[in-house]
């Protein structure tokens, strides 16, 4: 009997030094979940810190300038094949795309795509950036924020179109491509001049110029409408077609000066910043020694633009 009472008085002993202990762990793990508020070793902090309030917040807390970008538009932005990466995308808006991200004090990432989705990429998010020769149009006035112009003496300023060359002498004036079949890429400016410039133009869209080129280079189209700069380069690379004499009226493109760059709508402390570095790269003339840097790599490329 005593022994039986010994065992119960031991085992109620047993339970509760089995109750403390747990007591114990309970307060440790307490303390040490606080310890670890408090020296922000939990995920509580990252949870907590306030989100970018606008895209530049964004581009400067994540450290890179993310840009959207149609390299097949020399010398303002195309591809040496002798580079890779990153590395083989080069021109004039590229440079000035890395000046944008260095005086940001943030990498630079470009992303390549077809020019038809260029604008669409900072639309959706995907790009913060986009800059590819574009030249002002009101409906993308309407839907981003648009830069100050930049590449003010460049190719925005002489829009035409280029023919077979055997055939240069049939094309006076606009009137004399009505009806024809005309290529342009899908977004461009020129897309615009051919539908409201020329009557009943059976309009041709292509992604990039290269096929345009091979396009009327074997009949497939009768004219091609580019910048003046583009054909220049386009003839002396490609005998068979030349340049027309006859050009698009650009009045309404030409009140703001050369090509612009795209951020999304409403982001305007981003343009505001562009806009501040951009008038930087106008006041000291940047643009162009890009311009002049990009014509001489072209034209190792096979690509030769006048001066």
């Amino acid at each position: 009997m005593n022994n039986l009472k010994g065992l119960q008085s031991f085992n109620k002993k047993e339970r509760k030094e089995e109750k403390d202990m747990k007591k114990m762990m309970k307060l440790m793990l307490a303390m040490i979940a606080a310890m670890m508020i408090l020296t922000g070793c939990g995920s509580t902090t990252d949870t907590d810190a306030p989100a970018p309030a606008n895209k530049l917040e964004e581009i400067l807390a994540k450290g890179t300038l993310v840009l959207a970008t149609s390299p097949d538009y020399a010398p303002m932005e195309f591809i040496d094949l002798n580079k890779t990466g990153q590395d083989q995308y080069v021109g004039s808006d590229i440079e000035l795309a890395k000046y944008i991200a260095e005086q940001l004090g943030v990498e630079l990432e470009i992303k390549a795509m077809d020019f038809s989705t260029v604008l669409a990429a900072v639309d959706l998010g995907q790009a913060d950036i986009a800059i590819s020769g574009f030249g002002w149009k009101e409906d993308r006035d309407q839907s981003f924020e648009l830069s100050i112009g930049f590449n003010q003496s460049g190719e925005s300023a002489c829009q035409g179109l280029m023919v077979k060359a055997d055939k240069l002498d049939q094309y006076k004036t606009l009137e004399d491509f009505a009806g024809l079949k005309i290529v342009a890429q899908p977004g461009s400016l020129q897309e615009g001049y051919v539908n409201e410039q020329i009557s009943n133009a059976d309009l041709q869209l292509v992604a990039d110029l290269t096929t345009a080129v091979l396009m009327l280079k074997t009949d497939k189209v009768e004219a091609f409408a580019c910048s003046c700069d583009q054909m220049d380069a386009y003839a002396k690379a490609n005998p068979e077609i030349a340049r027309s004499t006859v050009e698009f009226d650009t009045t309404v493109e030409s009140l703001h000066d050369g090509n612009v760059l795209a951020v999304k709508k409403g982001e305007t402390e981003l343009i505001e910043k562009v806009n501040e570095i951009l008038t930087k790269v106008n006041a000291e003339g940047l643009y162009e020694q890009w311009s002049k840097d990009a014509k001489n790599l072209a034209a190792t490329l096979g690509l030769e633009f006048e001066d």
